[in-house]
């Protein structure tokens, strides 16, 4: 759907009552139809989690370029070795201890919890994880994850089908895995630790070519988490169970995954309907005075942007991109759109690793002039792609719109779904594309697969088609250096390079927010919803 004007500002207290009124009555006569999600009052049922999921999923496969719904899903299905902690550090989940590098950071060994099983009680061992890291490795397969195993002994081999599998991971008995890499990789396990682990006794004996499209990612048929896939109905909901070979007892019985729009989440969190949501900073003051429901908030390292489309000509002028940064009032949306919950930023690198002192200002005469100086065609369209239905982004879109107008970017909006979306990156025939997430925080490096000039989408996550070699050097560098500050240095190099090539227009980091009704118990938010730590352990959840 494309539209081709939208009034610009942000979303008042009246806009909001309404919209919330609308979904209220929306989520009142679903309630009267018949729903497995819900009780015979209309509310949660005893033992069933009915859960808020922003976007409809694609697929359940971590193969797959990374999207935050599937991201979600299989966080309650596949369990990973690491996750991250408050501090963005790695923190064990199926692995007995931290990391083990060697002193010259050429090696690095996982240790698994000892007695581990898949859902249909078969053990899980460390040949699962050789098995999960080969598939990711292996391009045959359909990976969007190759390039983070570019330091692994073998990688090469294995991506130029000289061999067929990394010689550097091995499983020396089924608690322990090692890794070899060809020169230093001192962050190596914030690249590879958190995804999710794969059932080698169910998908090692089919073909490498083309594992990634696979039946069992759309119905997995083991689980190694918290949950078991029953089944996604399409467009309504994903249902899973507990898992009872999982690690620790499971309380929860089953949950839904709903995708519905924020205002109907947020509107059904007030009903009953639903149990846990995140939610928009535009309905926070709504959501506060629902009773029964509890706010909690996190901060987020995933950062919302506008990728830009640098295989169309006009885009490659660091003068055009530079504009874009320029003629958006970032931190009025932050105020407005957000009601400061929030911050700009002006790099994929997290924290104090970013420039400081190097921000893109609101400055729409100096967008202008940067525009007029590259010879920019303000008679061109520029179309803005999103998934419609979080009200943030919707709101930042309009907004965006009309202050890009402002300077001479004849802007038309475009709302798409998640496939059309996907697909308009890997033809590369979007213009301007807003999204959000990642985490960028646990390992700096890992800025690389949407930087990068060989991370081109979907071999990785870079959309824009960005190339900046003196970014890949310093990136490289930094991945192969042990020393803490050498590291740390590198990368604060790596931020001011990529701060002035601009590859994104940037906005801001949404702090993370949460409600949940207070029959739940047990629930430790964090700030990432799209992956392994979104939630740390759903065995801790309970339903009252």
């Amino acid at each position: 759907m494309t539209i081709r004007s939208g009034r610009p500002g942000g979303i008042g207290r009246r806009g909001v009552a309404l919209a919330l009124g609308g979904a209220l009555a929306a989520g009142a006569l679903a309630a009267c139809s018949s729903d497995p999600t819900q009780g015979a009052s209309g509310g949660g049922s005893a033992g069933v989690l009915n859960m808020y999921l922003y976007q409809k999923p694609k697929t359940f496969s971590p193969l797959a370029p990374n999207n935050g719904p599937d991201l979600l899903v299989m966080s309650f299905i596949f369990d990973s070795l690491y996750g991250s902690d408050a501090a963005y550090a790695l923190r064990p989940r199926m692995a007995a201890a931290p990391p083990q590098v060697a002193g010259d950071a050429k090696s690095v060994t996982f240790t698994l919890k000892p007695g581990l099983k898949w859902s249909d009680g078969q053990p899980l061992t460390a040949k699962d994880v050789v098995f999960t890291y080969n598939a990711l490795a292996n391009p045959a397969t359909g990976s969007a994850q190759s390039g983070k195993f570019a330091a692994v002994v073998g990688a090469k081999d294995l991506a130029d089908g000289k061999a067929d599998s990394l010689k550097g991971v091995t499983a020396p008995d089924d608690t322990t895995v090692k890794i070899t890499t060809s020169g230093p990789a001192a962050g190596l396990p914030g690249l590879i630790g958190n995804f999710p682990i794969l059932p080698e006794h169910v998908l090692g004996k089919l073909p490498a070519k083309g594992l990634g499209d696979n039946a069992f990612f759309t119905k997995p048929t083991v689980a190694s988490g918290a949950f078991t896939f029953v089944q996604y109905k399409t467009d309504q909901y994903v249902e899973l169970a507990a898992n009872p070979a999982y690690r620790q007892p499971v309380s929860v019985k089953k949950v839904f995954l709903k995708p519905v729009t924020s205002d109907v989440a947020t509107a059904q969190l007030g009903t009953g309907e639903m149990d846990l949501a995140q939610v928009s900073p535009t309905d926070l003051a709504a959501v506060r005075k629902l009773k029964g429901v509890k706010v909690v908030t996190a901060k987020s390292p995933g950062f919302n942007r506008i990728a830009i489309n640098q295989s169309q000509g006009r885009f490659k002028d660091v003068r055009v991109r530079q504009a874009l940064l320029h003629a958006v009032d970032r931190k009025g949306l932050v105020d407005k759109v957000l009601g400061g919950a929030g911050t700009v930023v002006d790099s994929s690198f997290y924290g104090d690793l970013a420039p400081a002192g190097a921000g893109y200002a609101y400055d729409p005469a100096k967008a202008k002039s940067l525009l007029t100086a590259a010879g920019w065609d303000a008679a061109k369209p520029v179309t803005l792609s999103w998934v419609p239905g979080q009200r943030d982004r919707d709101t930042a879109a309009t907004v965006i719109q009309s202050q890009l107008k402002a300077v001479g970017v004849n802007v038309e909006l475009k709302q798409v779904q998640v496939d059309e979306l996907l697909s308009s990156y890997e033809k590369k025939s979007f213009d301007l594309a807003l999204f959000g997430g990642g985490n960028y925080a646990t390992e700096p490096s890992t800025v690389a697969a949407i930087d990068a000039c060989d991370q081109g989408y979907p071999t990785g996550g870079n959309v824009g088609h960005f190339c900046a070699p003196e970014l890949d050097e310093l990136l490289a560098k930094a991945a192969t250096v042990s020393d803490p500050a050498e590291r740390r240095s590198l990368f604060q190099q790596a931020a001011k390079v990529e701060n002035a090539k601009a590859p994104y227009l940037w906005l801001y980091n949404p702090d993370t927010i949460w409600a949940y009704r207070t029959r739940l118990s047990g629930f430790e938010p964090a700030g990432i919803p799209t992956n392994e730590i979104g939630f740390w352990d759903f065995a801790n959840w309970k339903l009252g």
